[in-house]
């Protein structure tokens, strides 16, 4: 059955534009990709196939990750500055992507912890600096008033991927010989015996580099402005003239500043999630995992459901909204006494933290000038990132100064989060109410 680009162009915002419909697609299918490299690597695979069968151990997993996400810190306003100054995003996110995709593959071939761990951080270094020129992306495939709508596809798309991966590489890891005979020849890579968690690594890259190929095929690339040389000198020169001139941006360094804070809280409540629910109310596996389904689910509502909403009452009030959920939700997971309280409050942390990365971006746009607004989303990685260290470590000092109260430690360190998201939300109110219309129409033209 053919596709049908009107219905679909109407659903998406383009006005039945096949070219404008396709673009949309592809940009959302890259979201998809990425989050199976992200759930199987950084999150479940990777760190179970290093520490239970090289012999790795948590700790060595948290220093690595810790030393790719260091990197990142380090090169991710440059790279930013680097896509404005070559009017050319694109290129870059093929490189960085492709570079994820073989060290993902590469992990499959290696049985040594040294190599294991090399790969790791090449491959995790190049997949986030792959997200500042994705990300920079959105406003020439956006049109101008569909900046909300289409974040919210790529988000939710993200999360529908972190279901499909986490189904389908379960089972390739859980039930090796059956998949194998289930593929026959194709599967001459699945391991049987020994490194099972191993299993996942080939699929992952494979599915990455699939639904990566239409966004490097469909995905616009436009300028703005004359492509101007660069250099590494150049490129930290203007990093740092931007943040001497910071105050010449209304909004952006209170939001900056504040996107720090509450993908503080955020990345708190997804590292510490699980544990939460075992140590405060003895949950066992089966809980857990309902918990995270559960709450995936209604991410994928809130990513879509939120862009919508910012595209209807603009970035700044539906961020504040979804900060103002964040405290909601931190404070009824403090007040639960019960298991299945818990699971209730699991969906509003869905939908919270899938309508956080979606209302994020478009309010980036609408703050940033076309011309520099590669260079702000390297800000804005530069801030997730840090963020996604100073939480849990915040998190696990409290947990360690107050160890003598038992579950109750975990309850102050999940209630902490509420000051920092009291504060986020104080300094929303001082960025500006600004739609993203006048970026998204530069790039359009």
């Amino acid at each position: 059955m053919p596709v049908n680009w009107r219905d679909m162009g109407g659903l998406l915002g383009t006005g039945g534009d096949r070219k404008k419909t396709a673009a949309v697609v592809a940009w959302a299918l890259y979201d998809f990709a990425g989050t199976i490299f992200s759930v199987s690597i950084l999150s479940y695979f990777f760190p179970l196939w290093l520490g239970d069968e090289l012999g790795g151990g948590a700790d060595l997993f948290n220093y690595v990750m810790a030393a790719s996400m260091f990197l990142v810190v380090l090169t991710a306003p440059f790279f930013g500055a680097v896509g404005d100054l070559r009017q050319s995003r694109k290129p870059f996110l093929v490189v960085f992507t492709l570079v994820a995709i073989g060290c993902t593959a590469g992990l499959d071939a290696t049985a040594s912890l040294f190599g294991a761990v090399v790969l790791f951080v090449a491959a995790n270094f190049a997949f986030q600096s792959a997200q500042i020129f994705y990300n920079s992306l959105l406003p020439g495939v956006a049109g101008e008033r569909n900046a909300g709508r289409i974040s919210g596809y790529g988000v939710a798309a993200g999360y529908v991927g972190t279901i499909l991966a986490l189904v389908l590489f379960t089972y390739l890891v859980t039930n090796p010989e059956e998949s194998r005979e289930l593929l026959g020849p194709v599967g001459f890579w699945i391991e049987t015996e020994g490194e099972l968690n191993s299993n996942a690594f080939v699929p992952t890259a494979l599915l990455y580099l699939l639904f990566s190929l239409p966004a490097f095929l469909l995905v616009p690339d436009r300028r703005v402005e004359q492509r101007r040389p660069v250099s590494i000198a150049a490129g930290y020169r203007g990093v740092l003239r931007t943040l001497r001139q910071i105050r010449s941006y209304p909004g952006m360094g209170a939001f900056l500043i504040a996107t720090f804070l509450y993908t503080d809280a955020a990345n708190t409540v997804i590292t510490n999630m699980s544990l939460y629910g075992r140590v405060v109310f003895e949950m066992e596996q089966t809980e857990i995992r309902n918990l995270l389904l559960f709450s995936t689910v209604f991410a994928v509502l809130g990513a879509g459901g939120f862009g919508f909403v910012a595209d209807r009452i603009g970035p700044k009030r539906t961020l504040t909204v979804v900060v103002v959920l964040w405290l909601v939700s931190v404070a009824l997971a403090t007040a639960a006494v019960e298991a299945w309280m818990l699971l209730m409050v699991g969906p509003l942390v869905g939908v919270s933290l899938g309508a956080t990365w979606v209302v994020s971006r478009v309010m980036l746009i609408a703050l940033s000038p076309p011309e520099k607004v590669g260079e702000f989303f390297g800000f804005y990685a530069l801030a997730g990132r840090v963020s996604a260290v100073t939480g849990p470590a915040l998190a696990g000092l409290i947990l360690t100064v107050f160890a003598g109260l038992g579950p109750g430690a975990y309850r102050i360190a999940v209630f902490s989060l509420a000051i920092t998201l009291f504060i986020s939300l104080l300094l929303l109110m001082r960025v500006p109410d600004v739609r993203p219309d006048h970026a998204s129409r530069r790039f359009s033209s």
